[in-house]
């Protein structure tokens, strides 16, 4: 059973096993988060997340399904890591040139319970993006599952704000994390990923 398979069984949206496949015993997410990119026959558009956009829109993580989709996470607050990973993508996409044209971005946030549509709203008009990206809030009970299906960590500190990995995943049109990348680790093949 692949990571992104067994997260999505904990999370209790994967679809049955083949007859004769046992799974191991299932760890908290928490406790164990998912370590890897699923491989490419596992979608994880199978997680159902209702999202808020920071245009008041509703919508699921499978918002710009038909599109490869370079998804992370992120919180309006954040005074430094988040402004710089939103700049990294902006690069990446930049690098990938034409060839990413028809790709799109979804950041959602690990701080639900501030990140309201005006904020996000704010974010998205500060940071100068187009409509290529979204901005979205899911319900506080559901963050958790959102970063580890992509294997962000997270943990709120005790002034509110948020220590987190910088982790952008890249996913294909019907939603198979196809790529990652950590920092500068990753990134060339993630804009490999993203031009074909």
């Amino acid at each position: 059973m692949s990571r992104i398979s067994l997260a999505l069984a904990i999370l209790g949206c994967a679809a049955p096993e083949a007859p004769g496949v046992t799974s191991p015993a299932a760890p908290s997410v928490e406790a164990e988060p998912v370590q890897a990119v699923a491989p490419v026959n596992d979608s994880i558009y199978a997680l159902n997340v209702p999202l808020l956009g920071e245009d008041g829109r509703a919508y699921g993580l499978d918002v710009e399904r038909g599109h490869p989709v370079l998804m992370s996470m992120f919180y309006t607050t954040c005074p430094m890591a988040c402004p710089l990973l939103i700049e990294r993508v902006k690069g990446i996409l930049d690098d990938a040139g034409p060839a990413a044209s028809d790709a799109r971005v979804l950041l959602v946030s690990m701080d639900p319970t501030r990140d309201d549509v005006a904020a996000l709203k704010q974010a998205w008009t500060e940071r100068g993006l187009d409509a290529r990206w979204h901005l979205a809030a899911p319900p506080p009970a559901q963050m958790r599952e959102v970063a580890a299906l992509l294997d962000i960590q997270v943990r709120q500190s005790p002034d509110g704000g948020f220590a987190h990995t910088s982790v952008v995943v890249l996913v294909s049109e019907d939603g198979r994390p196809i790529a990652r990348a950590e920092g500068e680790e990753g990134r060339a093949e993630l804009i490999t990923a993203l031009r074909r």
